[in-house]
């Protein structure tokens, strides 16, 4: 029987934040600890390991709850699992550490970072004593403890205890094992945050490589990888190279999770977002069509979310329709300027009659476009408004964005009073 903590599966989601770190925690294995007695009496070693199978009970029902997000449940078995492991192992055993992990794990989770840092650090003291600092389960903890100043915003301390972690894995572990690539991950994270971006590229790069030789390129962690990355260049204009890196991620997440799953929602959305900055408009819509098939499937027609994939939808076509109304206007005083040469016949009539009907025909032609834009923006601005008035407060800045853009819709489509209304209901929330 080994001494050593398993670690566990990382936790690389999040619902609605696409730059979230992972929690990396300590798993009971199949096999129970070895357990140092001094005594060799039968009774206490029959005890003991009674307790060593309650305790491993406790902790397999911790990562259940945990990974179900039922964290009072798991709170309340990692708390037993600590007050066991406690009284029967004593304080400074590595049994004791891991659900003093746990315990900070989920005190994270569900926003007391006093605790959370509390546990950890207890943890840390015991696992230090017991296996050595430089232990790659002194790791595990360093990373959770990392992620909990990421999330107090001292990206400083962060940084220091994930950095440590990376170099306690690389010298147990070797530079090519998937938890060195969790860490890099992690500083990619950190450093994307704020706005290191070579930083980030780097590590999210050196990350990705380790993933593909020693999970595949078809793992999770990849997609969720190539994704972040994506954004970083994304966030430095380096859009194509944004573009073919979230198509990666898409491919990957339908291949393990199928069409119809929130990650793939969360790909289609990233990659409907880049087409939007591109104004590749042509691009974007069948992309955010089909996000919006995805996320009614997954949360039901009614959904906040829906709504703002419809919101998202009505404004490229608001777009389109406003520009196509913008250059209608150019021409417009084009014509006006055209026909002021033609008055004081500057112009002979062969070359009026030609540049008057292409005039007349560019300006008919973009003046219908816009209006057909503008009819296919006006039912979905008004389906996801419907939505949000059942799920959000009416002063909620996603209403407000909501509210304005349908007010401006409707003064473009020449319906005054409708708009007038909106203005009316903007003003009462504001």
């Amino acid at each position: 029987m080994s001494n050593r903590l398993i670690l566990a599966v990382f936790y690389l989601v999040s619902l609605l934040s696409l730059y979230s770190t992972s929690h990396a925690f300590i798993k009971t294995h199949d096999t129970a600890h070895s357990i140092q007695q001094e005594s060799h009496s039968g009774q206490i070693q029959e005890t003991t390991a009674i307790a060593e199978k309650i305790w491993e009970r406790l902790t397999i029902g911790f990562v259940k709850h945990y990974e179900n997000g039922d964290y009072t449940q798991a709170r309340k078995a990692a708390r037993s699992a600590f007050q066991l492991a406690e009284n029967t192992f004593g304080t400074n055993h590595i049994n004791t550490a891991d659900s003093l992990l746990k315990l900070g794990i989920v005190a994270e989770t569900l926003g007391d970072m006093v605790n959370a840092k509390r546990q950890m650090r207890n943890a840390l003291l015991i696992l230090e004593d017991q296996l050595g600092a430089h232990h790659e389960d002194v790791a595990v903890v360093l990373t959770n403890l990392a992620n909990v100043y990421f999330e107090e915003s001292n990206t400083e301390l962060s940084e220091k205890y994930h950095t440590e972690a990376l170099h306690i894995r690389l010298s147990a572990l070797g530079e090519g094992d998937p938890a060195v690539a969790q860490s890099m991950y992690n500083l990619a994270v950190l450093y994307d945050d704020t706005l290191q971006y070579d930083k980030a590229i780097a590590n999210y790069e050196q990350a990705i490589s380790i993933w593909y030789k020693t999970l595949g390129e078809t793992h999770p962690y990849v997609a969720n990888a190539l994704n972040n990355l994506a954004n970083v260049y994304l966030a430095t204009d380096k859009l194509s190279i944004s573009e073919e890196l979230h198509k990666q991620s898409l491919s990957i997440r339908k291949i393990i999770y199928g069409n119809v799953h929130p990650e793939v929602a969360r790909s289609l959305i990233n990659l409907g977002a880049l087409y939007v900055k591109q104004s590749a408009y042509e691009k974007a819509k069948p992309i955010y069509k089909t996000a919006v098939s995805v996320a009614e499937k997954l949360f039901g027609p009614s959904h906040p979310q829906v709504a703002m994939l419809l919101y998202s939808l009505a404004n490229i076509y608001h777009i389109q329709g406003r520009i196509d109304r913008h250059s209608e206007e150019k021409l417009t005083v084009k014509k006006t300027g055209f026909l002021k040469k033609v008055a004081t016949k500057t112009l002979n009539t062969n070359t009026q009659t030609v540049s008057e009907d292409a005039l007349n025909h560019k300006i008919s032609h973009l003046h219908h476009s816009s209006q057909a834009y503008f009819a296919q923006a006006l039912p979905l601005y008004e389906r996801a408004l419907k939505i949000l008035d059942t799920a959000i407060n009416a002063n909620h800045p996603a209403m407000t964005a909501m509210v304005t853009e349908l007010t401006l819709l409707y003064k473009s489509i020449g319906k005054p009073t409708k708009a007038a209304q909106l203005q009316v209901r903007l003003k009462k929330t504001h």
